[in-house]
């Protein structure tokens, strides 16, 4: 099996990512040749500041950008997914319809955090998602501000049966040095139960490529393999 991006911001006008198709296949094309051919499109979902992208949404704009993919005869594989922002409206949800699950086919659920603290409703959000059957993957942890300031709060989130994802910008320096470190430690403390891109747009390509050799640097590439292939292949399913 080839390399499995599991979060990226690839789909074209939909939120802070690619503007265009074209920067789409720029991004693809460049991972294409470092040995990753399938992709979950992972957008903001519950994001207001980018209008909180529906599953329905997701969909059409994946179908389209694949048709682009086959005319420029790039031989990758697109799957639906969704970067979900922890909120307390999630509370509010009948069901788990508008919940982008990996391939919107998997109880796997990324999900993203941007307060400075932990706050209560994060957990309510997590204990809903999980009573709904869903395993909860926390987005770059390396990136939160709370756990920037307490790094070994990340073991209370372990307790609450998360699984986390990893950023290869930070390992490539996207986030100074700080991030880079912090990324580092939970790499080699073996933190992360896969390796994402989230990369956005053209200008990324540099931290990200730059993250997976560093990745290997750190942890061998068997490691690494584990990590954007093996345990990404349970999601692709």
């Amino acid at each position: 099996m080839t390399r499995i991006d599991v979060h990226n911001h690839f789909l074209p006008a939909v939120d802070d990512g690619c503007k265009t198709p074209l920067e789409s296949i720029t991004c693809l094309r460049a991972f294409w040749h470092r040995g990753y051919t399938k992709f979950f499109v992972t957008p903001h979902t519950g994001a207001m500041e980018f209008g909180d992208i529906q599953p329905a949404q997701v969909i059409r704009h994946l179908e389209m950008l694949r048709k682009f993919l086959v005319a420029d005869g790039i031989a990758v594989q697109l799957r639906p997914g969704g970067e979900l922002r922890l909120s307390p409206r999630i509370l509010s949800l009948p069901d788990t319809s508008r919940i982008p699950t990996f391939g919107f086919n998997t109880p796997y659920v990324l999900v993203d955090l941007w307060e400075p603290d932990w706050p209560w409703w994060a957990d309510e959000c997590v204990d809903w998602l999980q009573a709904h059957g869903l395993t909860v993957i926390l987005a770059h942890p390396e990136r939160m501000d709370c756990l920037r300031l307490n790094p070994d709060f990340i073991d209370a989130l372990a307790d609450r049966d998360l699984l986390f994802q990893g950023n290869l910008g930070p390992l490539g320096g996207s986030e100074g040095e700080d991030g880079r470190g912090l990324a580092e430690r939970y790499l080699l403390e073996h933190r992360y139960f896969m390796l994402g891109s989230d990369c956005h747009r053209p200008d990324h390509l540099p931290s990200r490529l730059g993250g997976l050799r560093r990745a290997v640097e750190l942890v061998g590439q068997e490691k690494v393999d584990e990590l954007t292939i093996t345990n990404p292949g349970k999601l692709w399913v």
